[in-house]
């Protein structure tokens, strides 16, 4: 009989547990998200298949495009390519925010310049392959961040995370 009682008192507390623990659970739940709303800004570049994602913060971005040119080290080994600038939207000629550079090799350019049959910029140091698809190669310039510009760190934070991802361009289904 003793044990029946303290079954049915255990019994009580778990289903009391229970029941205040859905209650709670339930009252919380409606104050949560459903889900995460996406909070970036994605820069898409068809033409050479990569988007880079950006914060909130560059929306309004503009985007400068220029070319890289190569210094020859060995002979024949004139290069030049594609140089794309994702230009912070708080950018002014009296307030120069810093820039995102992005080169743009051929496969068998960064290969060349790996082989170092040419020099791109001044600096003894290499770009920074930051991604490829079938047919380029995304590089971060050497020095690029060198002269400080204004947000030079958000800049380079930008980078860290890692925000550029590529699909293969120029494939047929």
């Amino acid at each position: 009989m003793k044990n029946n009682k303290l079954f049915f008192v255990v019994l009580i507390l778990a289903v009391t547990f229970v029941i205040v623990g859905y209650l709670f659970y339930s009252n919380n739940k409606s104050t949560l998200p459903a889900e995460v709303p996406d909070t970036s800004v994605v820069y898409t570049n068809t033409d050479y298949g990569f988007k880079f994602t950006l914060p909130t913060s560059w929306k309004g971005y503009s985007v400068v495009l220029e070319e890289w040119e190569g210094n020859p080290l060995v002979e024949g080994a004139k290069q030049s390519g594609p140089k794309i600038f994702i230009r912070n939207p708080k950018w002014t000629v009296a307030a120069p925010y810093q820039d995102l550079p992005i080169l743009v090799f051929t496969i068998s350019q960064w290969g060349a310049y790996m082989s170092e049959d040419f020099a791109v910029g001044a600096a003894p140091i290499k770009a920074t392959e930051l991604a490829r698809n079938n047919k380029y190669v995304f590089a971060l310039p050497a020095r690029w961040d060198f002269d400080y510009s204004l947000d030079y760190k958000e800049a380079q934070d930008i980078f860290a995370g890692k925000p550029i991802h590529t699909f293969d361009v120029g494939v047929s289904e």
